[in-house]
């Protein structure tokens, strides 16, 4: 950062230095040329008329180099003066009467002069010029003065500029080394809650905020992964020590043909390991896809949640025969921007959840409006107090305790509403059975076309509960969305959007 400043100050500098010398030529030479001109004026007023006496000039010069140019060429300088000046074809039309004053720069003996020839008119109508000269030894000398002057002080900025630029970054970039040194310092130890400090609010602090926050997230992934290691290994412990125990039992058996276990006893070992073994293959299932603590691959399109219900319906209809339970469902179009398989294999555990807990020959009702799954049993029910927690991992009711499961299904259902931007929770069936309800955001466009019978109950406001809001309209209540509004004499609601109404058959 200190070169960089070094090289733009100079850059700067030469600019500066190299149109203050140049302005300060041209303002000189222009100051000259005026001077010179007048003088010369001045001077051509003063030739007396015996001006070719002895070849000689007499009258005023100024004390600078001058000289007379006839209309035939001929040439005459002053008394004792021993410069001679350069006459060029153009001061010969000068002199001639065909060409304005000049001015031009000329070198003799290596020193410079400014020259200006000017016309004269002589006594009797004669035409010539006068050549008047001036030496440009002082302007060459002030100008290379003003160089030098220009240099030192450039240096000399340019060396303080790097300093300063050199102090400056190690100011600022104090803070980064401090960022750079806790992230050493993180990523030696491991320890992800040793945060770096912030302090300001410019672009380093945002970067050390910004670390910090992915060190948060990063510790509170750690912590989720530990837990769920724990809780994993604890669900694990018990069907692996059965299955063992009773893999063991069969071994034995086999090895000692003298006790050898009876065939009804040796059989239900047999579905007891292979129910063990389907009880861990789900839950190594559910395990992997709890453990992939990452933004979900599959890509968001639009769905029906009908189309999903029933995909899901069938796969747990195979299942639900062994206890005879039915599974109705009751669905109407409901268009939503969600990922399929997720969602599926979201259904598909509330249903599971439903078919255990649901008595043989039960019956599990599933209803579909917009932007909702409503999926009600004919079980005990979960109580109160287990409603907030059954969505947590391997959290098992008091009542589900002795029932087959690994306490996960319903945290994924949690986890895919949580990625769709939606909510699942437990509530009370109206036969005493429990409901789980899943709801999730509907598209406005869907919101805006969908018929009036699909609508949540929530969204609809009473008549009684509405109050007047405008000439011909009724408002609707504090807990109704607010682009509802409602007509007296309508049987509709009116949408208020982008300058447009959208009424809806109620």
């Amino acid at each position: 950062m200190a070169l960089l400043i070094g090289v733009a100050v100079t850059a700067t500098v030469a600019v500066v230095a190299g149109v203050a010398l140049a302005s300060t030529g041209i303002v000189l030479n222009n100051s000259i040329d005026d001077q010179l001109i007048q003088q010369a004026g001045v001077a051509a007023s003063t030739i007396k008329p015996d001006f070719r006496a002895g070849g000689r000039l007499t009258g005023s010069n100024f004390g600078l180099p001058a000289q007379v140019i006839f209309a035939d060429g001929d040439t005459a300088t002053w008394q004792n003066q021993v410069v001679v000046l350069p006459v060029t074809p153009t001061d010969e039309a000068v002199a001639q009467g065909m060409a304005d004053q000049q001015l031009r720069t000329v070198t003799i003996d290596g020193q410079r002069y400014r020259v200006a020839t000017v016309p004269i008119r002589f006594p009797g109508g004669t035409l010539g010029a006068l050549q008047l000269a001036r030496d440009m030894s002082d302007v060459d000398q002030t100008l290379r003065d003003l160089g030098l002057i220009l240099l030192a002080v450039g240096v000399a900025g340019v060396a303080g500029s790097v300093l300063l630029g050199r102090l400056i970054a190690r100011a600022s970039l104090k803070p980064l080394d401090a960022a750079a040194a806790a992230a050493e310092e993180v990523a030696r130890t491991q320890d992800l809650s040793a945060l770096i400090p912030v302090t300001g609010t410019d672009e380093i602090a945002r970067l050390a905020g910004s670390l910090n926050s992915m060190l948060r997230a990063l510790e509170a992934s750690r912590v989720r992964q530990r837990q769920l290691v724990d809780d994993a290994s604890h669900e694990l412990r018990t069907p692996l020590t059965s299955l063992r125990t009773n893999i063991e039992l069969l071994l034995r058996a086999e090895a000692n043909p003298q006790r050898a276990l009876p065939a009804e006893d040796r059989d239900a070992l047999l579905r007891d390991v292979d129910a063990q073994i389907r009880e861990l293959s789900g839950l190594v299932s559910e395990l992997v896809e709890l453990a992939r603590d990452e933004a979900p691959t599959e890509d968001v399109e639009r769905v029906d949640l009908t189309e999903i219900v029933h995909a899901a319906a069938a796969r747990v209809r195979r299942r639900a025969k062994a206890k005879d339970v039915q599974i109705v469902v009751t669905a109407a179009p409901s268009p939503v921007d969600g990922r399929p398989h997720m969602l599926e294999r979201a259904v598909t555990n509330l249903l599971d959840n439903a078919v255990k807990f649901s008595p043989s020959q039960g019956q599990v009702e599933v209803s579909v409006s917009v932007g909702e799954v409503l999926v009600t049993d004919e079980g005990p029910g979960i109580a109160p107090e287990d409603r907030p927690q059954v969505f947590n991992r391997f959290y098992r009711a008091a009542s589900a305790r002795g029932l087959p499961g690994s306490g996960l299904g319903l945290a994924i259902v949690a986890d895919a509403a949580a990625v769709h931007g939606g909510s699942v929770r437990a509530e009370e069936g109206p036969r005493g059975g429990g409901r789980l309800r899943l709801s999730l955001p509907v598209p406005r466009d869907v919101l805006w076309s969908a018929p009036s019978s699909a609508w949540p109950d929530q969204l609809l406001p009473n008549e009684s509960d509405c109050v007047p809001g405008g000439r011909d309209e009724l408002a609707a209540p504090a807990s109704t969305p607010s682009w509802f509004t409602r007509p007296a004499d309508r049987r509709s609601w009116r949408t208020r959007g982008s300058g447009r109404d959208h009424r809806r058959d109620i």
